[in-house]
């Protein structure tokens, strides 16, 4: 029966979670609150939720049963548990709520930029390949009835063109089968997804916005946790399972067993190189000051514009450079088509 339903809309999740944070800060206990969102709800979107209710029923937390729907990442379901533990759940639904308009801006502003490139290149590569499979072989027919060596880079192009004609079948299945996958892996395998943030933290241009993502994410859980009363330890280990996918799952650990042994967690941190320092001297600042809590809620706010601001500046140079390499990509086939004939003297 599920199937029959489409899963609704990150808009329209947004404000599911939005309407049920109003219902629980106006009084109004959980399960009959999701009751009264479930009357409100499209008919195709009804069996979505009916998993929550039905959890809700059976004694599991919020977190556990919106589990139960595709759509809510594992760092969003992280921090509603955590939420449920301080019971401060209805805050938490609300600013849950901001952060998915936030993506939603975001997700709207980079499907804006990236629609004119991505038609570009959609363009390029039909072009480039009506120009292999169809006017190249033209050409190398015409070239192999002159009989002498052509240069090197044509050489390379008709060989290409060859190939194509020639596996263009296995090569389209053989891609679709690596993206689906890719796509499997991804959704499957936590190994998979640890070795790809792993590989995305250390790449040059994806690195600062992996980084900002995931210590935004860290100092936000542990602002949450330390926010609803939990000891310090406990604390720790809340932000650990909300980064457990990420390269700073390995600092966790040690974090831990150096603040369960008495020293202080900016000491910890200066020793962990996946935290820059500026963070460890703010958090020494907060422990001196007692602002802790307010400090890291400042760290986290900064990584998060930062992960704006940097998505933003990508966004602005992916289309010059996509713009760059379908030039390169074209002018290449041109050029190599027409450089014997620049120099049919000689082959001639």
């Amino acid at each position: 029966m599920l199937s029959r339903h489409r899963q609704p809309s990150a808009a329209a999740r947004q404000r599911w979670l939005q309407q049920l944070a109003i219902l629980l800060e106006a009084g109004i206990a959980l399960h009959p609150a999701l009751s009264l969102l479930a009357l409100q709800q499209p008919d195709n979107e009804c069996a979505y939720w009916q998993p929550v209710l039905a959890g809700i029923e059976q004694g599991l937390p919020l977190s556990r049963a919106l589990a139960q729907c595709r759509g809510f990442s594992h760092g969003d379901l992280a921090l509603l548990a955590i939420a449920e533990q301080a019971g401060r759940l209805d805050r938490q639904l609300a600013r849950l709520a901001g952060l998915q308009v936030r993506r939603l801006a975001l997700h709207a502003q980079i499907r804006r930029t990236l629609r004119y490139p991505l038609l570009v290149l959609l363009a390029a590569l039909l072009v480039s390949g009506f120009l292999l499979t169809s006017v190249v072989p033209g050409f190398a027919s015409l070239y192999r009835s002159f009989g002498a060596e052509l240069p090197w880079l044509t050489r390379q192009v008709l060989a290409l063109s060859a190939l194509l004609q020639a596996l263009w079948l296995p090569l389209l299945l053989m891609f679709a089968g690596l993206l689906g996958a890719t796509v499997w892996l991804w959704r499957q395998r936590a190994g998979w997804r640890r070795g790809v943030h792993r590989l995305l933290w250390h790449l040059p241009v994806t690195g600062a916005l992996a980084q900002a993502a995931w210590l935004g994410q860290w100092h936000r859980a542990l602002h949450e946790t330390l926010l609803a009363g939990l000891p310090f330890v406990n604390a720790l280990e809340q932000a650990e399972r909300l980064v457990s996918e990420s390269p700073l799952a390995a600092a966790q650990s040690r974090l831990q067993r150096a603040v369960h042994g008495g020293r202080r967690l900016s000491e910890a941190m200066r020793e962990e190189p996946m935290y820059p320092p500026a963070c460890a001297r703010m958090i020494a600042i907060g422990e001196e000051s007692g602002m802790l809590v307010a400090l890291l809620l400042a760290l986290a706010g900064q990584f998060e514009e930062d992960l704006d601001n940097r998505c933003g500046q990508a966004m602005k140079l992916l289309e010059p450079l996509l713009m760059a390499g379908l030039g390169i990509l074209v002018g290449i086939i041109v050029m190599a088509l027409y450089l014997p004939l620049f120099q049919l003297g000689q082959v001639i």
